[in-house]
């Protein structure tokens, strides 16, 4: 499972509700999820401000183990 839909799961936090949060689309986070590209700066910051780790900020597509 990729990173930044793990941390979204444990924070209870939906692909939209995410992007409400950080003002970005629905598809931007799908986006992330799937590596068609990365988070810019600002919201790598966002995500941090929300409580997301260095790696899901950085690497959301990452992959990583279920717990």
């Amino acid at each position: 499972m990729e990173i930044l839909r793990k941390e979204m799961k444990l924070r209870g936090l939906s692909t939209i509700g995410l992007a409400i949060k950080i003002n970005v689309s629905k598809q931007t986070i799908y986006n992330w999820i799937e590596a068609r590209c990365v988070p810019t700066a600002q919201y790598a910051g966002a995500l941090k401000n929300l409580g997301f780790s260095d790696t899901a900020c950085l690497q959301p597509s990452k992959d990583v183990e279920v717990e």
